[in-house]
């Protein structure tokens, strides 16, 4: 077997849901203890979240632990854990999560069926319920399969749990825990469909207008009443022939004369 200092860089202990709960879980329930020493056996609440991780096999600079764990029972006669330190408690958030594994018939056909469930906590300062909420959260796996129950010969009744450290104080947005983020989001200025004057591209097209040449018999115009345009003395203006030839033409210049 490699040891995990040999590995290359880069490889991590990551198990997925369902390996931690089918193969590691179910060989430590079954007394297999030797198969799956990666994962040491601790008491979790017997120790404080901040101490647990000098206890763990794998030595990585990673935020997450893995440990075996043994029942330990709150009532004798019931089954809630007791999940209480010397200095706080772990407290359960949100709805437990079912683990399937896909199972095939001997017809072929494959269904998937339960094999474990994973419970999100998070470990409180003092006690309840006035405790002051930390960044250590765990996820705690236990099999709900019939023959994983810790009751037959060489069973032990176990759970699995994978500890997390949150180095961002805000949980808001933690991704272990369960609980809704909050906070107002940005807001977005949209500028108005009608408002064009500050868009390059959607400046207003400016019309050309060309001065017509007065009529002869026109020699004034009224407008209003109040202004009168009369023509004044033609100006020559070259123009640009097709064929390269300046030539001169008349036109009559404008101007606005009021009384």
């Amino acid at each position: 077997m490699m040891k995990l200092e040999t590995l290359p860089k880069g490889f991590r202990f990551r198990p997925t849901d369902k390996e931690l709960v089918n193969h590691y879980l179910r060989l430590k329930i079954n007394g297999c203890h030797s198969a799956v020493k990666v994962i040491p056996e601790v008491d979790v609440c017997k120790w404080e979240p901040w101490d647990l991780p000098a206890l763990s096999v794998i030595k990585s600079d990673d935020p997450e632990w893995f440990f075996f764990c043994p029942r330990d029972r709150k009532y004798s006669n019931g089954h809630r854990s007791n999940r209480a330190t010397e200095s706080g408690y772990w407290k359960a958030t949100g709805k437990d999560r079912t683990i399937k594994s896909q199972k095939t018939s001997p017809s072929g056909s494959s269904n998937s069926h339960l094999i474990g469930m994973k419970k999100t906590l998070v470990f409180y300062r003092g006690r309840a319920p006035k405790g002051e909420r930390t960044n250590w959260i765990m996820h705690e796996y236990r099999a709900t399969e019939p023959d994983l129950d810790g009751t037959a010969p060489g069973q032990g009744d176990y759970v699995l749990c994978r500890l997390f450290h949150k180095a961002d104080e805000k949980l808001e947005n933690s991704k272990y825990d369960e609980a809704e983020p909050t906070g107002s989001s940005p807001s977005i200025n949209k500028s108005s469909p009608d408002d064009v004057s500050s868009h390059p591209l959607l400046e207003p097209p400016v019309l050309s207008m060309e001065i017509l040449k007065e009529p002869d018999h026109v020699k004034t115009w009224s407008r209003d009443g109040d202004h009168y345009l009369t023509s004044t003395t033609l100006a020559p203006v070259e123009r640009c022939s097709s064929d390269g030839v300046y030539q001169a033409e008349e036109e009559t210049a404008m101007e606005v004369r009021g009384e």
